[in-house]
């Protein structure tokens, strides 16, 4: 990580080295960089947690979370696509029933540009001090 990856801003004006607790990062196969730039960014002592839905098995790649976890959310089945979002859906709403609660509230989503709006209003729904960028 370079010097100026700590600094990053997140959208709230702050910086994504000084988060704590629990953060998901979300989004489709687009927001990959800006996941990777992100997850670069974070102090390792975050608990981190990447989502990524993609249109097939050659859309997967790497993300460096640390210690943390990612998932790779394939939407094909049966030769078609699942709608755009559904598994993404479903994986951020159990991340957020984990996180948000348990004993330490302290939790961070960041959704990519793209993300559907009403997984944006389910997550801002689901938070009990919505974090949501």
């Amino acid at each position: 990580m370079s010097s100026n990856d700590g600094a990053r801003r997140r959208p709230d004006g702050g910086r994504w080295r000084d988060l704590e607790g629990a953060v998901l990062l979300g989004g489709d196969e687009r927001n990959v960089p800006e996941m990777r730039r992100i997850a670069a960014a974070l102090p390792p002592t975050v608990h981190l947690t990447v989502v990524v839905e993609v249109s097939g098995p050659a859309r997967i790649g790497v993300i460096d979370a640390g210690e943390g976890r990612v998932s790779w959310l394939d939407r094909t089945v049966d030769g078609g696509l699942r709608p755009r979002g559904e598994r993404l859906a479903r994986a951020i709403h159990a991340w957020c029933a984990e996180w948000a609660c348990g004993e330490d509230p302290a939790c961070t989503v960041w959704l990519g540009a793209r993300t559907p709006a009403r997984i944006v209003r389910m997550t801002r729904a689901l938070l009990p001090d919505p974090r949501v960028s």
